[in-house]
């Protein structure tokens, strides 16, 4: 086993020509770095030389340009003796593009879950993956059965750097790595729970210091463990960006956290949730995402938001009653069970997105939000424009590690909140249950969403994850909607690597044990817990309705 390469390779931010390499040497302060057009190596096609130190916390990132579009290449790095493993990446197409396929996660809470879902999307061929948000936790990890190093919340650059160097250390972490470029979104576990533009929940200055001393500490982490093409290589807190895929797509990475959200609705010295003033963009940004999607010179816009866009307040009176029913961030504000820390809680912000999508939509460009961070899957018909119409449709996958929705409260009570959710009109299909992964695939007349769920403690996640729904918008016709498809597609046809993944990490057993118990307690242990919170949601949800039909829907699809 290496020494010097412990945290493995990974590739980053590819265009068209150019892909950034990364490492990180132990013990070393120089590498010899090489890109060739075959897995074993011998046609190269860059080759250099990079030093690392301290102030890079050892990490080294290369950004190899002059490729060639479309293309698959192949690279390690050697230093003190040692050989890297070989790491496969790949360019984005040229124009004219007929389709590229991007794979979507989100949500990766190392301490709960092995990260199955990462491994199984190592295993499909994809053009780049897209990271929703919430790389890493930075909690203590005291809810899981994993430890997270350090043993507490991350609140310092040390801490930061040794979370992140924690889950480069997982060998399903690294075969994605090994297999795909990526793309990060940034979401507020990379920082602080819940954090805004000045803050965050947990966040208590007299303990843990100045606000943007962490924001800037996490944000510095990141961009040495996990390099973004910045907009300001001085500011790594302002992460929105696009990523142009020729003359097909352009990937719109927004910030919702740190470059201008304003404290959520409902805390103390917090603006109404009405306030047209509430900001969750800031105002740099919302002027350059507004240009951005109103540009139509490509077909398709993919809006990258960490936090899902729609509506999903849940049809519940807001009582105290439901409180141990509805999933961790819900709150009743102004009447309503709503997620604040989602576009719910910036109406104002969200109508002015709103705008810019019809614009664009009435000069005949499209948009395809994905977001994440809910631990669960969603397809939404909208946000609805001024006449009530979408003007968009939006994906959100589900969580690679963290508990997912339905699971978060009672067991069993997913069942009531499947219930309550397939009752919101703007969601064709939805699922609170399960873990995975999306696979995104776009041409220029359809964009096509595959939701896949992975058992994240099965022995082979790739052979035995489940394709859970499948939905396709089309560029033809207006307003947006999503129609369901059938069959899975299939992959495209590509030389991998020159050899295996690495093995399963060493805790599998064990997580596997603790997982089985679990079901086995959630599915009699927890069964009277489960009716005493059915009864509660229907008594307050179902009024009118028949109480039996209500219990025999189905819970998976609308």
């Amino acid at each position: 086993m290496t020494t010097v390469f412990r945290h493995a390779v990974a590739s980053f931010e590819p265009t068209d020509r150019a892909v950034l390499l990364w490492t990180r040497l132990t013990g070393a302060t120089s590498a010899r770095w090489t890109l060739a057009a075959d897995s074993g190596l011998s046609q190269v096609v860059a080759a250099g030389d990079a030093s690392t130190g301290p102030d890079a916390d050892s990490t080294v990132v290369v950004d190899v340009d002059g490729l060639q579009p479309g293309t698959s290449y192949w690279y390690r790095f050697e230093s003190a003796g040692e050989r890297s493993p070989v790491g496969r990446t790949r360019t984005l197409p040229a124009a004219p593009a007929a389709a590229v396929r991007i794979g979507v996660v989100c949500c990766a809470r190392y301490s709960m879950a092995p990260l199955g879902a990462y491994r199984a999307m190592a295993e499909r061929e994809v053009d780049l993956v897209l990271h929703l948000g919430d790389y890493v936790y930075e909690d203590d990890g005291h809810k899981g059965p994993r430890s997270h190093q350090p043993p507490r919340a991350a609140t310092t650059l040390d801490d930061y750097r040794a979370r992140l160097a924690q889950i480069r250390m997982d060998s399903d972490c690294q075969a994605l790595h090994l297999r795909h470029p990526m793309v990060l979104a940034l979401d507020d576990h990379d920082v602080a729970d819940n954090c805004w533009a000045g803050g965050a929940k947990n966040h208590d200055p007299s303990v843990h210091g100045p606000w943007a001393d962490r924001a800037g500490a996490a944000a510095r982490a990141r961009q040495e463990w996990a390099p973004a093409r910045l907009r300001d290589p001085a500011d790594p807190t302002a992460t929105w960006r696009s990523v142009p895929i020729a003359d097909l797509a352009e990937i719109v990475v927004v910030d919702t956290r740190l470059s201008g959200r304003d404290l959520q609705a409902g805390d103390e010295g917090a603006k109404e949730l009405h306030d047209p003033g509430r900001s969750l963009l800031g105002d740099q940004q919302r002027d350059w995402l507004g240009r951005r999607l109103t540009d139509t010179s490509r077909p398709w816009s993919l809006l990258a938001s960490g936090v899902v866009v729609n509506e999903i307040s849940l049809p519940l009176p807001a009582t105290s009653l439901i409180n141990a029913l509805i999933p961790n961030g819900y709150a009743a504000i102004e009447g309503k069970v709503m997620h604040d820390d989602q576009w719910d809680g910036y109406p104002a912000e969200r109508d002015r997105l709103a705008g810019w999508l019809a614009e664009r939509g009435r000069a005949g460009g499209r948009t395809v939000i994905v977001s994440g961070d809910i631990h669960s899957s969603w397809a939404f018909e909208g946000p609805p424009g001024p006449d009530g119409d979408p003007v968009a449709v939006e994906m959100t996958v589900p969580a690679v590690a963290s508990k997912p929705m339905g699971r978060s409260r009672v067991p069993g009570a997913w069942r009531v909140l499947d219930g309550l959710v397939r009752r919101l009109e703007h969601v064709p299909w939805v699922d609170v249950t399960e873990r995975g992964y999306g696979l995104l695939d776009v041409t220029p007349d359809e964009v096509r969403m595959e939701w896949w769920f992975v058992e994240a403690t099965g022995a082979d996640p790739s052979t035995g994850a489940e394709l859970g729904k499948a939905y396709a918008t089309a560029r033809e016709g207006w307003p947006p909607r999503l129609a369901e498809v059938g069959a899975a597609s299939a992959d495209p046809v590509r030389a991998g690597l020159p050899g295996p993944l690495p093995d399963r990490p060493a805790d599998l057993a064990s997580l596997r044990r603790r997982h089985h118990l679990r079901q086995l307690f959630a599915r009699f242990g927890g069964g009277a817990m489960a009716l005493v919170a059915v009864r509660m949601a229907l008594r307050a949800a179902t009024a009118g309705r028949g109480r039996r039909a209500f219990l025999r829907r189905g819970c998976k699809s609308k």
